[in-house]
């Protein structure tokens, strides 16, 4: 199990201190000058610090950031509440599904860079798919398979509408996923891969949506348009340009005084440590580069990645995607029929889905404020981002707890956020930024 242990910082932030850009990934302003108020904000630490106080949550960082400076950001709680080890800005989270956009991301890099297409099947990269089956009935030992009416591509891939699954329910094909027993930290993104184009689809390419391991295959299209291991093409293609500098597949020596201790609740509502769902994935002498939810990162580094895509794919200067990409991977990609989205995967009502993340689509349905086309997606043990940019906002709150939407913790926070922001929001006068697809 691990646990933080280091020399104890206040949790209190000044915005003023040389070291803040490097501890929170951009520049900090007052309120006021960004379009905050800084009143409004100032509810939003009380609101964090009653999670930890009741014990509901060990601890909390919390970002705000708008037109690219920082305008709140600060730490409550403990890394480790056994030890008092003090929450710290520059804590290394297991950010789980988190990952998945930096993989979307990925993809759109070489996509930028000519050696890929979205619309390219995913069996010109992987030939194991080119002979994939979708279930049309029978049982686990006795299935009946069907050709799929479409191949499947990599733009299935990265909105989940590829007919993959995750093995989570308890019809045939989630027997199937189980049984074949995928996620194995010993494997590689290859063998994986190759095991999973061997189950049948759950439904055919393109006809249905459903939260699943696409991305950890088109984690493997990286790896073999690319040439190099994921973590290598992502390293030299995303973190360093970014200057994402703790942010990687594996427990490094300078991250084990940083990583928060993973909490549950127990039986008698109290705070206990936990091991959360595959675990072994995040150690060094893992295999497997987990596309969907192996990312180790801090809240700086993921605030860079997150301003990167509202700056419409440059940070300071560096381009990392192109426009078009970007509004590509902020942009609902699925039809009508298909969107919004009913699922467990949804925070809100009125969503439909990018690249790699959820789009929201219908300010009507909504019950949290925000802005037409806010791009979002969150880890299982409970970080969560968004990016707004009709506001030219990116918030965040992390923590880590298992299951992370125990409690209301991101709503809370949304709703906190959206009463410092000024202009109309969802549901008044808000409008989808100019270029972004909507729904036909």
């Amino acid at each position: 199990m691990w646990r933080a242990r280091f020399a104890v910082l206040g949790t209190a932030l000044s915005i003023a201190c040389a070291g803040h850009a490097a501890r929170t990934g951009l520049p900090a302003t007052a309120p006021e000058a960004i379009g905050l108020s800084a009143p409004a904000l100032a509810r939003i630490t009380p609101a964090l610090q009653a999670y930890v106080d009741s014990g509901k949550l060990p601890g909390v960082v919390a970002i705000v950031a708008r037109h690219g400076r920082i305008g709140y950001a600060e730490a409550v709680g403990y890394t480790d509440v056994e030890r008092r080890a003090l929450m710290r800005m520059d804590a290394v989270f297991r950010i789980y599904s988190m990952t998945k956009p930096v993989v979307a991301a990925g993809v759109l890099r070489l996509v930028d860079q000519g050696r890929l297409a979205l619309d390219d099947p995913v069996a010109k990269y992987i030939p194991a798919f080119a002979s994939v089956k979708v279930f049309a009935g029978g049982s686990a030992d006795d299935p009946l398979l069907r050709e799929p009416d479409a191949p499947m591509t990599v733009r299935h891939l990265l909105t989940h509408t590829a007919g993959l699954g995750y093995g989570l329910g308890d019809a045939p094909v989630d027997t199937l996923y189980q049984r074949a027993n995928l996620f194995v930290a010993a494997r590689t993104l290859e063998q994986f891969a190759d095991s999973i184009a061997r189950l049948p689809l759950f439904f055919s390419p393109g006809s249905r949506w459903q939260y699943s391991a696409a991305i950890d295959v088109a984690g493997r299209v990286i790896e073999v348009a690319s040439g190099q291991p994921l973590d290598a093409f992502l390293e030299r293609e995303i973190f360093a340009p970014l200057g994402m500098r703790s942010t990687s597949f594996r427990l490094r020596p300078d991250f084990v005084d940083r990583v928060p201790v993973l909490y549950s609740r127990g039986d008698d509502g109290r705070l206990r440590e936990a091991t959360g769902p595959l675990g072994e994935m995040y150690l060094p002498g893992a295999r497997f580069f987990w596309g969907g939810g192996g990312l180790l990162s801090t809240p700086a580094d993921y605030l860079r990645f997150a301003q990167m895509l509202l700056n419409r794919g440059e940070l300071e200067g560096r381009r990392v995607l192109s426009r078009e990409s970007v509004a590509q991977m902020l942009s609902n990609q699925l039809p009508a029929a298909l969107a919004p989205i009913t699922s467990p995967q949804m925070l809100d009502k009125g969503y439909g889905y990018g690249l790699g993340g959820s789009v929201l689509v219908d300010c009507a349905l909504a019950e949290l404020p925000g802005s037409a086309g806010i791009y979002r997606w969150s880890g299982y043990v409970g970080t969560y981002f968004w990016i707004d940019p009709a506001e030219d906002l990116v918030a965040m709150v992390w923590t880590q707890f298992t299951p992370g939407r125990t409690y209301q913790l991101e709503q809370e926070f949304q709703r906190l956020v959206y009463a410092a922001v000024a202009p109309a929001q969802c549901g008044k006068a808000a409008a989808a930024p100019s270029g972004y697809r909507q729904l036909p």
